[in-house]
């Protein structure tokens, strides 16, 4: 059984998440915001082997504090290969805010869909453009739980004017998602409250956008409001 624990961190308030398996008590960290002790003291306490860390996409916020955690845990960093470019042009964004940067090199750079383990973690990853080239979603079938990162929130989805971003990408990208995963689908997103797909089916106007313009037909649930 697998269970997850929220760290809201840094400036820009982002959901670093850490998933563990209760049973072996291995863990992955997901979008590390910034440097915690508070995270650091608690997977210590919780006995859990933190062995990787997942960005679920390559935007400052999400990796700034990748080493720190590499060194902590003895972790390997992974993540998509098309955000490859994203970090190399962070250092752009971290001038603008008046931040330091050094590039955190990957260990494992994600090239594959499907179900990817992480020591006793089982994530079954879904290349998900649009925010970035290489954002991705994290599903963990056992608990019917969504990682979205910065490609979908409650109310809302991922900006799309910074360099590599693509709202026609985005939006087929939102399409995917509700081809994929059951409307229930609890969705915990990079930043904000968590939500469900139904719940965003409901309210979330640029979800209906994406499902109406985006979508090929038939190509996602149909069942959508039941």
């Amino acid at each position: 059984m697998y269970r997850v624990r929220v760290f809201v961190l840094g400036s820009f308030a982002t959901n670093t998440y850490v998933v563990y398996d209760v049973r072996r008590r291995e863990a992955v960290l997901i979008d590390p915001g910034d440097c915690s002790d508070e995270l650091v003291n608690w997977v210590d306490e919780e006995g859990l082997r933190l062995r990787h860390i997942l960005a679920t996409h390559g935007h400052i916020d999400h990796i700034s504090c990748v080493d720190h955690y590499r060194d902590v845990f003895g972790a390997k960093f992974a993540i998509h290969k098309a955000d490859l470019i994203i970090l190399n042009s962070n250092h752009i964004f971290a001038r603008f805010l008046g931040v330091s940067y050094k590039k955190p090199e990957p260990d494992i750079v994600i090239e594959s869909e499907g179900v990817h383990k992480f020591g006793s973690i089982e994530l079954s990853i879904a290349h998900t453009p649009g925010h970035t080239p290489g954002s991705i979603t994290l599903y963990i079938p056992t608990t019917a739980t969504l990682l979205t990162g910065d490609t979908l929130f409650a109310g809302s989805v991922g900006a799309t004017h910074y360099p590599g971003g693509s709202e026609e990408e985005l939006f087929k990208s939102i399409c995917k998602i509700y081809k994929l995963y059951p409307l229930d689908t609890k969705v915990l997103p990079g930043h904000g409250p968590q939500t469900t797909l139904r719940e965003e089916y409901l309210t979330n106007i640029f979800v209906e956008q994406a499902l109406s313009y985006y979508c090929i037909e038939e190509s996602y649930n149909t069942d959508l409001t039941q």
